[in-house]
């Protein structure tokens, strides 16, 4: 069926298309006013939402129990089957229904998130639609201001400060929050993280605002002043859905509308007071007293016996009527007609409509700036992360100092100032990996979220991220190797603390980065296990423990791709390399007063130049792993 749906209040046009197949077109907006039933809401206070037969299935692959049977299997689960139902702007929307309905499917097929696997028809639903997850996606180290001011900076780029300062208050006060404002975001409770996380996406005054659970771990009285918060929200014209899991009474009956949803198919959908009326006509009645929302949950799980069909019936009914109200206005405004579009032709045309719909509010230089700011902030404030690290870094800075006490400058002890210098690498990556795989993956679920909700890209992100890190790294860097090469009796040359100084920096930043690629990918648990289990293999390679001409043939390529073995390479040349003078020699005999005959003994084959590319190459790689992860991460949440 190639007809298309449109409507005059939507600048998406979607098709009846094939499964797994979903086609958006611009189409040239229309001026109009629709009346909502009996309502009288009009198209310029909100949007109309509705969608039909809306089918959505998950494929899951399944391998033999034995080696000799791993052909690989795999099954279709439906998530949605043929779902039908409207949003209307002005009114509050509950979605209900038992575990494994399809209601979180749904939210994200109506915000544009889950592309494949899908089809049906869905009308008035664009890029303007924001879905706010489950979980409140915050920064725990920022306040309520900040992070409004943060949001406000990338979603209202073209208002002046004082504009934004004055939207900032304005939504804070529609939500009851004008009190936490001067509360870090880890300070709140949940109904306040609730609240300032439904603030952010109310900045820009969307015409479709989905929330997944925003009640869900609240108690009574706080999940009660959320839904009053985005009741008002509705009534200032806004089309506001969310899904609420198991409601009270009270809770319940502040709802406008109601979409109820039993194993993928949509039983009701409507206003909230016709609801008894509609389960009465199909055998289903409610006890006296009792609450309408565990009854209709109760009726959707299968513990009363009734007219189903009739149920589904009604709600395909009210879908439709919904349909034809925008379908016949659109038709019939100012006499303009809307014209089938081939699918084909459709097809040439979605890149274009995709690249129109990817733009972000602000430009890259506005969320550069605004993005610095906020990773520079959490990272002066992150007690983890910075403070503790940096007084770590000094701490065992002087412990080293007096373990090996005059190494540096004494011929009987070039083997121990070896082990000193491999101390010095060995610390500074771990003490920089580790602490990033306790707080990146927060911040990499915060970063997915904004990002699916159009605040900015992942370059601009993975940029600023960069640049904010840097002062961090070199001051970790500086505060450990300066006294610990002082206290070592390292060579004071001032090029050749320059050059360690170098490799400080850059074994600092390829170990942050690191982490920030595993804690994005891993999460805080495997991370903990990946990080140490794969620098195993660079540590075995790295030349300290076993020379390169000793290793077998076959494993020498590994040795070309370690990190430490560069690092190390990097720090024994620069102590002991570049025609260093003879060493002092307080033994009867040193074996390596010479420091060439050392570094000849060593059999190190790479020149330093080559070590410091190797490692820029490898926080390059990185950089970019990355970039990938997070990408790989968006992706997935829009599968």
């Amino acid at each position: 069926m190639n007809n298309t749906q449109c409507c005059s209040h939507c600048d998406t046009v979607l098709l009846w298309i094939p499964k797994a197949v979903r086609i958006e077109l611009k189409c040239e907006q229309v001026k109009m006013d629709v009346e909502i039933g009996k309502d009288d809401i009009s198209s310029e206070d909100g949007r109309l939402v509705v969608f039909g037969d809306l089918c959505s299935d998950v494929r899951y692959g399944f391998k033999g129990r034995f080696p000799w049977r791993r052909k690989t299997s795999y099954e279709d689960q439906v998530i949605l089957n043929a779902a039908c139902g409207a949003l209307r702007p002005g009114r509050l929307t509950f979605i209900l229904g038992p575990s494994g309905a399809g209601k979180t499917t749904l939210m994200t097929i109506l915000a544009g998130r889950k592309k494949t696997g899908v089809s049906g028809c869905l009308l008035g639903v664009g890029r303007e639609a924001v879905l706010v997850s489950q979980q409140a996606t915050l920064l725990d180290v920022l306040t309520g201001r900040e992070t409004l001011q943060f949001a406000a900076a990338l979603k209202l780029p073209d208002l002046s400060r004082r504009d934004r300062l004055y939207a900032v208050e304005n939504v804070s006060r529609q939500l009851g929050i004008q009190d936490a404002l001067n509360t870090k975001a880890g300070d709140m409770s949940g109904g306040e993280r609730k609240r300032l996380n439904i603030a952010c996406e109310l900045l820009t005054d969307p015409m479709v605002m989905l929330l997944d659970e925003p009640t869900s771990g609240l108690d009574s009285v706080s999940s009660m002043s959320v839904i009053r918060a985005l009741h008002s929200v509705a009534r200032g014209g806004r089309t506001v859905a969310c899904v609420v899991h198991q409601p009270a009474s009270k809770l319940y009956s502040s709802a406008d509308d109601v979409i109820l949803l039993a194993n993928g198919r949509t039983l009701y959908a409507g206003a909230v007071e016709d609801a008894p009326a509609t389960f009465q006509r199909a055998g289903f009645h409610c006890p006296q007293y009792y609450n309408m929302a565990d009854f209709i949950l109760e009726v959707a799980s299968g513990e009363h016996a009734g007219n189903l069909a009739l149920l589904e019936n009604e709600a395909r009914s009210y879908a439709h009527e919904m349909r034809k109200i925008a379908h016949n206005e659109v038709s019939g405004n100012n006499g303009k007609l809307i014209v089938p579009v081939p699918e084909a032709e459709a097809l040439l045309q979605s890149p274009k409509a995709a690249a129109a719909a990817a733009a972000y509010p602000a430009g890259v230089w506005l969320q550069l700036r605004a993005l610095l700011w906020r990773c520079s902030v959490g990272s002066l404030r992150d007690v983890y992360l910075s403070q503790a690290r940096l007084a770590c870094h000094l701490l065992v800075a002087l412990l080293l100092g007096a373990l090996y006490a005059g190494a540096g400058e004494d011929g009987a002890r070039v083997t121990t100032n070896t082990s000193c210098l491999f101390f010095f690498l060995l610390f500074l990556f771990f003490s920089n990996a580790m602490p990033t795989i306790q707080t990146f993956p927060a911040e990499a679920s915060v970063v997915v979220q904004e990002h699916l909700n159009r605040w900015y890209s992942l370059t601009a992100y993975c940029i600023s991220k960069i640049v904010s890190d840097l002062p961090l790294q070199l001051l970790c860097a500086t505060i450990f190797m300066v006294p610990a090469w002082v206290l070592t009796s390292q060579p004071f040359e001032l090029h050749r603390m320059a050059l360690m100084w170098a490799v400080s920096i850059l074994i600092t930043i390829l170990a942050q980065t690191s982490g920030l690629v595993v804690g994005a990918a891993c999460g805080v648990k495997l991370g903990l296990f990946v990080v140490p289990a794969a620098n195993i293999p660079m540590l075995m390679f790295s030349e300290f423990f076993i020379p390169y001409n000793e290793m077998p043939v076959y494993l020498r390529p590994l040795a070309h791709i370690s990190y430490f073995r560069y690092a190390f390479d990097a720090a024994i040349q620069t102590v002991y390399g570049f025609n260093r003078e003879t060493l002092p020699c307080y033994q009867p005999y040193c074996m390596f007063k010479h420091p060439d005959k050392f570094l000849k003994h060593l059999g190190l084959n790479t020149q330093f130049q080559t070590d410091i590319y190797a490692l820029c190459i490898w926080i390059v790689l990185l950089q970019f792993a990355l970039m990938c992860v997070l990408t790989f991460r968006i992706h997935r949440a829009c599968r």
